[in-house]
């Protein structure tokens, strides 16, 4: 649904890139959308503070604003929304019944860049899955943590846990 929607689809590559510096033609030919329509999203991205321009050389650059606190918290729903809509979480689901799978790391922060993994947590015994699939469809590796009592974790480790995002079922600590 929201894919369909330009500016979503323009904002897109700056979450799938967050260190890339993107001219107004780059944009329009990766997403396939008119340069006059990408000037207007670009304009509207900087004024909510999403985007900065940046004018250097002859045609201005934009990037990311990672330091925006909003941009932060789209950026992580936009990861837990991929996630769901790749159906990991249903594939996790039905190979293990998982008491619950947690987001955690810079994923979970809205810090992740191009080359960060996606680290979930997910409390049930250890099993080998392949993950190729979903790997491939969000452009990112896959770590999956598995522990099935979060007694069994560091406490640092379970902190990172605890503060990241529950995606599936109910995390239970005590």
């Amino acid at each position: 649904m929201l894919q369909k929607y330009s500016r979503y689809r323009v904002m897109q590559e700056f979450f799938d890139f967050p260190r890339k510096g993107f001219q107004i033609r780059e944009i329009s030919r990766r997403i396939n959308l008119a340069q006059v329509s990408v000037i207007n999203h670009l304009k509207a991205l900087q004024k909510e503070g999403l985007v900065v321009k940046e004018k250097k050389g002859i045609y201005p650059t934009f990037h990311a604003n990672t330091n925006n606190e909003n941009y932060k918290t789209l950026k992580k729903q936009n990861l837990v929304q991929r996630i769901h809509e790749s159906e990991l979480i249903s594939f996790i689901d039905r190979n293990l019944k998982p008491n619950c799978i947690v987001l955690f790391g810079s994923g979970a922060r809205g810090e992740d860049t191009e080359t960060s993994d996606i680290d979930l947590f997910v409390q049930a015994k250890e099993v080998q899955m392949d993950l190729g699939k979903y790997e491939n469809l969000l452009k990112r590796k896959i770590n999956l943590l598995f522990e099935p009592e979060t007694k069994g974790l560091s406490k640092e480790l379970l902190n990172n846990i605890i503060n990241g995002q529950v995606i599936y079922g109910y995390l239970k600590v005590l």
